[in-house]
């Protein structure tokens, strides 16, 4: 989704169920989504908000008019994303997923079903959900007051690395820790001895893409202009 006007036809077509014939409707779309950007919102932000409410609610969309009538109450996340930045670790992309068997009734045999390759960067990575991946990381069980530090330790830590080179310290913290026979870190602030060894891995990641010819964004394709309508 590329800009206001695009992300208007859109809310109007894939939300409210119109034709891009109600040119009061996108108009009026375009109003309320410059005035959500001023608030810090982006247009890819409000799409997965306007995609999220569909899924959620596919009853009452025909009943929708007017954007705020979904946006009024929400508040922008703090996007650890940054825009037009590509990024190497696979927690901040999209891509195609494997190749899968599917079995044809018809036919009554398997038959491989493979997607086109897409690669994109995801919209949105919150500080949440970087504390979900660490707990992951390390299996440990939390409660408010754990989480609390945690949000601290790691809000410091973006003070000084990208989101890239964290969750790639994380990784390399404990897949060395558990080469060595040692308990997961459950402190943050230690996967910092790790940087090196992160930089070192994305650089390696990135020469791998740049002789793929993949170290770039690579859209997935559509079936028309605007996605899904």
């Amino acid at each position: 989704m590329d800009n206001v006007q695009d992300l208007a036809c859109y809310f109007v077509v894939n939300i409210t169920n119109k034709t891009l014939q109600h040119g009061k409707r996108i108009e009026s779309a375009c109003t309320a989504i410059e005035k959500l950007l001023v608030k810090g919102w982006t247009v890819d932000l409000i799409k997965l908000e306007l995609d999220a409410f569909k899924r959620s609610y596919p009853s009452v969309l025909n009943n929708i008019y007017h954007i705020e009538e979904i946006m009024n109450e929400k508040v922008p996340p703090h996007n650890l994303i940054e825009p037009d930045v590509f990024y190497y670790h696979n927690r901040l992309r999209e891509t195609a997923p494997p190749s899968r068997l599917r079995f044809n009734k018809e036919t009554r045999e398997y038959e491989c079903h493979t997607e086109a390759f897409f690669l994109e960067m995801k919209k949105l990575f919150t500080l949440e959900d970087l504390l979900a991946y660490w707990y992951e990381s390390n299996k440990q069980n939390y409660n408010e007051n754990t989480m609390k530090q945690d949000k601290g330790r790691f809000k410091h830590l973006l003070g000084f690395y990208d989101i890239d080179e964290i969750l790639f310290m994380i990784d390399i913290a404990q897949e060395k820790r558990q080469e060595m026979k040692l308990r997961a870190l459950t402190n943050a602030f230690h996967i910092e001895k790790y940087i090196d060894d992160a930089r070192d891995a994305i650089k390696a990641k990135r020469n791998i893409h740049q002789m793929q010819g993949i170290n770039h964004v690579i859209p997935r394709k559509v079936a028309n202009g605007y996605e899904q309508y």
